[in-house]
C-alpha cells in the first residue's frame, strides 16, 4: 500500500515536524481476546509481533525447489478456493459462495477453525478499524463515509462435507485482539467433526457482500468497483518452528487501522458474474471466453484462476478504456504478460503505468528472483475512487495517475504496489505482526530501483503561479523528508501495525526502513546486501519470513553475520539515532611566536616588533606561502557510533580524507599543512543516511552567505508581489 498522499502533501512544507496526533492507547484496559481455541490451540493476540528466532528449515514444507517452471507446485496450497460472486452494480452487493479445501498440517485434530471477515471492518463506528480510525484520525486522504455509503459482509451458512453428505457448522465472532464487541471482523467456525491430523477438510460458505463507497482500498463509487478482501478467509495456523511458534498458533486477527494482510498459500478459481456491458478483470487469467450468466439477463460470467497466491481481489466497471498491453520477455523470468485498465482521461497515465511495470518486472526479476506467473494486471482507478489507488493483490494491482497537489507520482506508485508482488505476495510475510518486511523493505527495494532517477514535485497553487517551486531530490531524500532521523522515536520499524504510539510513527515503517537498510548496504560494502537478499528470496519465496528469517539470510549471503547481527539490534529491534557533525573548523598561519627561543645554541629573545619584522620579510621573499597552516577540526558524536569518514578540503583545492574512529564520542584533528583548511565534510558520499541532520555534517571556514542572500531576495520579491497585487485591488 502507498503512503498517504495527504501525508506527502504535508511534507512539501514541514518535513521534519512529527504528526500532530495523540499517542495511541496500547492494548484495551477491557481486554478480553481469544486466547485459545476450543482445540486448545494458542490463538495469537493483541502483543504478538515480530519473533526474534529464525524459523525453522521445514517451515511451511521447507524451502522452495523451484519457481514452477518444472510443473512442480510452488507452495504447500493449505488453503484452496473455489469463488462464485454476483455484483448488483446498483445496490453495490455480490452474493457470494466459497469451496474451501483446508490442510491441517498440524499433529492433531481440527475442529474449529478461524475466519476473516474484512468487509465488516467497514460496518460502522463499532468496529476496530473505525475506532482506530477515531482514535488516530483521517486514514489516508481521509474520505469519510456517509449514509448508506457502509459495507459489511454477512455470513450466512457454513456446511462441512462428509463423505457423501454434509452438516451444518455453528460459527461465533470472535476478538482475538480484546476488541470491542461491536467489531466482527473475525468470525471463529465450530465444526460438526474434527479434521484430520494431515487430512484436507471441505467446507462450503455462503455469503452476502454490501461493499462500501470507497474509502480503504475496496468498494465502490458510482459504477465502478474494486472488489477486494471481500470473502471469509481462513487464517494461518502456523506451527512450531513457524514465525516464532513453539505449538500450534492460530493467526488470525482483527483488521486495525494501518494492518493489511496474511493468509497461506492455494489455488483459486473464480466465477465472476457482472453485466455484459462491465469490463471484469482479476487475480490470474482468464479461462476462455465469459458465457451467458444463468438466471440472471444481461449478465455474463467470467472465469479467473491462479495457483500458489494467497489472495484474490477483482474490479468490474462500464468506463474502463480500452486495456493497454505489454509483455516482459526479458532475464529472470518466464514471459510475463501485462494489462493495464484505466479510465479514458488518464491514457497518459495508463502509458506510464505499463512502461513503470514492466521496468519493475525486469529490476525485481535480475535482483532478487523470478516472477513466476504469467499475467500482471494494473488498475488506474477513476477521479473520486482514488482510495483504491495504491493497493495491491496478487497479480492484481491498483495505481493512481491524477495527479493532484504535488505532482504526478504515477510511475512511483506502480513501483511500489508492484513492488509489493514480491514482498507481499511471494515472499508473504504477515502484515500484521511485521509489516516492515512488506512496506519498509519494498520502499527499500523500490528506492534502489529508482536510485537514479529524481523526483519532481511542485507546491499547491497560488505559490505556483508566482514560480516557487521544489528543485526535483533524489527518492533517498524523499524518504529522509518523511521524518526517518527523528531523534525521539517511538517505535522501532519491527513490531506490528497496531501498537504504535501514533499514526506517524507507524509512517516510518517505511521510510526509516529505506534508511536503516541503505546505511545497512553502505557498512557491507559491495554486493553483500544484494546476495542476502537473492539468498532471502531464494529460501522464502512462497513460504512466510520473519524478521529473524531476514536477518540470517542477509547475514548468510553477505558473510558478514556480526555486523548483520549488530545492525538489526541496534537499528530495526531497536531505534538508535545517529547523530554525527562537524563541530568547528580553524586554520592559524604557524608563524613566529613573541617569547624566547634556542637559535644556534643560544637562548634569543623576540619581541613583537621583531616577529612583525621577521614575518613581513618572509612574506616578500615567498608570499603566501611564507609558513605552514596548523588546521583544527573538531567532530563529534551526539547518538549511536557508526564508522564515518571525514574530508577536508584546502585553499588550493586538494583534498584529504581521515576516518572518524568508531568508537570515540568526539575527535579533535590537528594537521600542519601548507595550505589552510577552508572546509570539512563528514560522510561526503552519503552513506550514513540515518544521520539526523545531514546539514551540519559540514561546515565552512568562512561563512558563505550566497544561499541566504537568494532566499532573502526572492522572499524579498514574493513580498513585493503580493504588496502589489493588493495595491492593484
Amino acid at each position: 500500500m502507498k503512503k498517504p498522499v495527504a501525508a506527502l502533501v504535508s511534507l512539501v512544507f514541514v518535513a521534519a515536524t512529527a504528526h500532530a496526533l495523540d499517542g495511541a492507547p496500547s492494548a484495551p484496559l477491557d481486554m478480553k481476546s481469544e486466547g485459545t481455541s476450543p482445540d486448545g490451540i494458542e490463538v495469537a493476540g493483541w502483543n504478538d509481533a515480530s519473533p526474534h528466532t529464525p524459523s525453522a528449515p521445514s517451515a511451511w514444507g521447507g524451502e522452495r525447489a523451484s519457481f514452477g517452471l518444472d510443473g512442480q507446485p510452488l507452495s504447500q496450497r493449505v488453503a484452496s478456493y473455489d469463488l462464485k460472486a454476483t455484483l448488483d452494480p446498483v445496490g453495490h452487493t455480490v452474493e457470494g459462495s466459497e469451496h474451501l479445501r483446508w490442510l491441517n498440517r498440524s499433529d492433531r485434530p481440527i475442529k474449529s477453525l478461524y475466519f476473516h471477515l474484512y468487509l465488516n471492518a467497514f460496518e460502522g463506528e463499532g468496529s476496530t478499524f473505525m475506532k482506530e480510525k477515531a482514535r488516530y484520525g483521517a486514514f489516508r486522504s481521509g474520505v469519510e463515509t456517509k449514509k448508506g455509503e457502509w459495507g459489511s459482509i454477512d455470513l450466512k451458512s457454513v456446511t462441512e462435507q462428509q463423505g457423501a453428505g454434509s452438516a451444518a457448522a455453528t460459527f461465533t465472532f470472535v476478538h482475538p485482539d480484546g476488541g470491542a464487541e461491536s467489531d466482527h471482523s473475525v468470525v471463529r467456525v465450530d465444526l460438526p467433526t474434527a479434521i484430520a491430523p494431515g487430512a484436507t477438510g471441505e467446507l462450503d460458505l455462503v455469503f452476502h457482500d454490501q461493499l462500501p463507497r470507497v474509502i480503504a482500498r475496496t468498494g465502490y463509487f458510482a459504477q465502478y468497483h474494486l472488489i477486494a478482501q471481500w470473502f471469509p478467509k481462513v487464517g494461518v495456523l502456523e506451527l512450531p518452528g513457524e514465525r516464532g511458534a513453539t505449538a500450534p498458533r492460530w493467526n488470525c486477527h482483527e483488521l486495525h487501522l494501518n494492518s493489511e494482510f496474511y493468509a497461506d498459500f492455494g489455488s483459486y478459481r473464480a466465477e465472476l458474474t457482472a453485466p455484459k456491458d462491465y469490463r471484469v478483470a482479476a487475480t490470474g487469467r482468464e479461462q476462455g471466453a465469459p458465457t451467458d450468466a444463468a438466471g440472471t439477463p444481461g449478465a455474463i460470467t467470467h472465469v479467473f484462476a491462479q495457483d500458489d497466491v494467497h489472495d484474490f481481489g477483482w474490479t468490474a466497471w462500464n468506463g474502463y478504456a480500452e486495456p493497454l498491453t505489454g509483455t516482459y520477455d526479458g532475464a529472470g523470468s518466464p514471459r510475463v504478460e501485462v494489462e493495464v485498465l484505466f479510465p479514458p482521461e488518464y491514457a497518459a497515465g495508463g502509458r506510464i503505468a505499463l512502461q513503470a511495470t514492466l521496468d519493475s518486472l525486469k529490476y525485481f526479476s535480475e535482483t532478487l528472483g523470478p516472477y513466476p506467473y504469467p499475467h500482471v494486471t494494473v488498475i488506474v482507478p477513476p477521479y473520486n475512487a482514488a482510495e483504491s489507488g495504491g493497493m495491491e493483490y496478487e497479480t492484481f494491482f491498483t495505481t493512481e495517475t491524477s495527479g493532484g497537489p504535488i505532482g504526478d507520482l504515477t510511475r512511483y506508485i506502480t513501483v511500489h504496489e508492484f513492488g509489493h508482488g514480491y514482498f507481499m505476495g511471494l515472499l508473504a510475510s504477515n502484515e500484521f505482526e511485521e509489516p516492515f518486511l512488506d512496506e519498509g523493505m519494498n520502499e527499500f527495494w523500490d528506492t534502489r530501483m529508482l536510485a537514479h532517477e529524481q523526483m519532481t514535485l511542485h507546491l499547491p497553487e497560488p505559490a505556483g503561479l508566482f514560480g516557487i517551486g521544489v528543485p526535483p531530490f533524489a527518492y533517498d531524500d524523499f524518504e529522509r523528508l518523511q521524518g526517518g532521523t527523528r531523534r525521539f522515536q517511538a517505535d522501532p520499524i519491527a513490531g506490528n501495525s497496531w501498537d504504535r504510539f501514533s499514526e506517524g510513527s507507524y509512517g516510518l515503517v517505511y521510510a526509516r526502513t529505506v534508511l536503516v537498510f541503505h546505511d545497512l548496504e553502505q557498512r557491507l560494502g559491495g554486493d553483500a546486501l544484494g546476495r542476502g537478499m537473492k539468498l532471502y528470496y531464494k529460501r522464502w519465496h512462497h513460504r512466510h519470513p520473519s524478521v529473524a528469517d531476514l536477518r540470517q539470510a542477509l547475514a548468510d549471503g553477505s558473510g558478514q553475520a556480526e555486523l548483520v547481527n549488530e545492525w538489526f539490534a541496534h537499528q530495526v529491534l531497536a531505534n538508535e539515532p545517529i547523530d554525527d557533525r562537524v563541530e568547528s573548523v580553524d586554520s592559524q598561519e604557524i608563524v613566529p611566536l613573541v617569547g624566547t627561543a634556542m637559535v644556534d645554541g643560544k637562548r634569543v629573545e623576540r619581541d613583537q616588533d621583531a616577529v612583525d619584522q621577521e614575518v613581513a620579510a618572509a612574506r616578500k621573499a615567498k608570499g603566501d606561502k611564507a609558513f605552514p597552516w596548523r588546521d583544527v577540526v573538531m567532530v563529534r558524536r551526539y547518538a549511536g557510533h557508526v564508522p564515518e569518514t571525514l574530508v577536508l578540503t584546502f585553499a588550493d583545492g586538494s583534498k584529504e580524507t581521515l576516518p572518524f574512529p568508531e568508537e570515540e564520542r568526539w575527535h579533535r584533528f590537528v594537521l600542519d599543512r601548507a595550505q589552510k583548511v577552508t572546509a570539512a565534510q563528514l560522510d561526503p558520499e552519503r552513506k550514513v543516511l540515518l544521520d539526523l541532520n545531514k546539514l551540519d555534517d559540514g561546515r565552512t571556514a568562512e561563512p558563505d552567505k550566497r544561499a541566504s542572500m537568494r532566499w532573502g531576495l526572492e522572499m524579498s520579491n514574493l513580498a513585493e508581489l503580493a504588496l502589489s497585487l493588493l495595491v492593484t485591488q
